[in-house]
């Protein structure tokens, strides 16, 4: 098998969130609690991570697994299992967003719901200055992607970081509208008629919306795909959403998955007219 290649950025280095995905996918956690005798400086080449690309034991790159690593440090006010679930999610961010972030899971999600995210190969978490066309993405587990990405816009609100990590839930506890096979996108869906993709990309946000909408309370920005409901005042469809599925309360676990299941047929983003590449958009 040829060896997998190594992930190249403008400057020349390998991605920070490229390591941490690699680490996720073969890495194992205990390398991260020593410091080996050879390691590898931050922001490296392709060249100098070569060894630890085959073989992440091999030695350290510092910064991803070398012990107390950024990308794994988690609020000192998060406690128990929330915790050890989230030092398993890495953060690729500046400190304080990744905290803010962090913070913000710890809030809207249980424990059992965060040790699901965190299992198996978890997930990598990156945030940029800006993105051009929405305010986070979801990346799928599938062929050529065996560690699943969020990557979020610096300072997006609450809303669009839970947004974001409900996609990843669904696609972990089987919810989720898109086809997969062992938590992967199956390959049967790029071969589906773009139309039945679309359905299917439309259904998958319109969930992910409204339970969103169960897990947080009124945000001052709403998701952008309530601009896509015909006839409605986006700001007033969302807040609407809010007090039919909530009463604009921040629930969590199974009581947010029920209540959203529930007013799906009597909410508003159940009509928005969503098609094409369903990121979610900038509001």
């Amino acid at each position: 098998m040829a060896p997998k290649r190594i992930p190249v950025g403008k400057d020349g280095r390998v991605p920070a969130k490229a390591l941490a995905a690699r680490y996720q996918e073969i890495g194992r956690r205990s390398d991260s609690g020593s410091r080996s005798a050879k390691v590898i400086r931050r922001n490296p080449t392709p060249d100098e991570v070569r060894q630890w690309w085959d073989d992440p034991s091999s030695c350290d790159i510092e910064g991803i697994d070398t012990p107390y690593a950024p990308i794994y440090s988690v609020p000192g006010t998060i406690r128990g299992r929330k915790r050890k679930a989230l030092a398993r999610i890495a953060v690729v961010s500046p400190r304080k967003e990744a905290d803010r972030i962090r913070r913000i899971m710890a809030q809207h999600f249980t424990a059992d719901e965060l040790e699901l995210l965190a299992e198996g190969r978890s997930m990598v978490i990156s945030t940029v200055p800006r993105l051009d066309d929405c305010t986070g993405y979801y990346v799928r587990a599938q062929k050529g992607v065996p560690v699943p990405e969020i990557v979020l816009e610096e300072g997006t609100t609450a809303d669009g970081i839970v947004h974001e990590l409900v996609h990843a839930l669904r696609a972990k506890d089987g919810r989720t509208a898109f086809p997969t096979q062992g938590g992967e996108l199956s390959s049967s869906y790029q071969s589906m008629p773009s139309k039945r993709r679309s359905a299917i990309q439309s259904r998958e946000e319109k969930e992910t919306v409204l339970e969103t909408v169960a897990r947080t309370v009124p945000d001052r920005c709403e998701s952008g795909y309530y601009s896509r409901i015909p006839g409605e005042d986006p700001r007033k469809a969302y807040l609407k959403d809010q007090k039919t599925v909530s009463g604009s309360k921040a629930l969590k676990g199974r009581a947010a998955i029920e209540a959203a299941e529930r007013s799906y047929d009597r909410s508003t983003i159940s009509r928005a007219v969503i098609s094409g590449n369903a990121k979610r958009r900038r509001r």
